[in-house]
């Protein structure tokens, strides 16, 4: 009898293959900053949740703060899931609900919680993730002197490039 490895199974549940195991659960993307200080901090994007027509943006406390288009790489400051809070990603398929914590995975359904007006919680799904890309920042910053001139740094090539410079 020959060696197998077995088949996939989604959430260990016997039957179940799982039709995703192919993708990465969640890719990692290292962002290099350099910065000068003083420097204006910016809201950070620590996770991407890609699905065909969308990428939503969510901070470090989950909270989506941007939707862009990917067809025309825009941002949709209208988009009802702005201010929403990422939950994870579910699945439904063969009698069987699959949920990602905290994060969806590629295959799922991005699960966000927005507060009802006058009380409660709605709810709502994207359509189905294709990629997340958790961003690592790493930050470096630069504490020695004032940026150099356009000047100083063509005379600094000029002096190397001159005979006995």
């Amino acid at each position: 009898m020959a060696d197998q490895a077995p088949p996939s199974r989604a959430a260990g549940l016997p039957g179940v293959p799982d039709k995703f195991a192919n993708l990465p659960a969640i890719e990692i993307e290292l962002v290099n900053e350099i910065r000068r200080p003083p420097s204006v901090e910016t809201t950070w994007a620590m996770v991407e949740v890609w699905t065909q027509n969308r990428i939503y943006r969510v901070d470090v406390n989950m909270v989506c703060i941007d939707v862009v288009e990917i067809g025309s790489n825009a941002s949709d400051r209208e988009h009802g899931l702005l201010g929403a809070r990422l939950l994870g990603g579910q699945h439904t398929e063969q009698g069987a609900t699959f949920l990602s914590h905290p994060f969806p995975r590629p295959g799922t359904e991005a699960v966000f919680e927005q507060s009802r007006p006058g009380g409660g919680v709605m709810f709502s799904h994207s359509s189905t993730v294709t990629r997340v890309v958790l961003r690592l920042r790493q930050l470096s910053i630069m504490t020695g002197g004032a940026e150099p001139t356009w000047d100083q740094i063509a005379m600094a090539g000029r002096k190397s490039s001159l005979p006995g410079g």
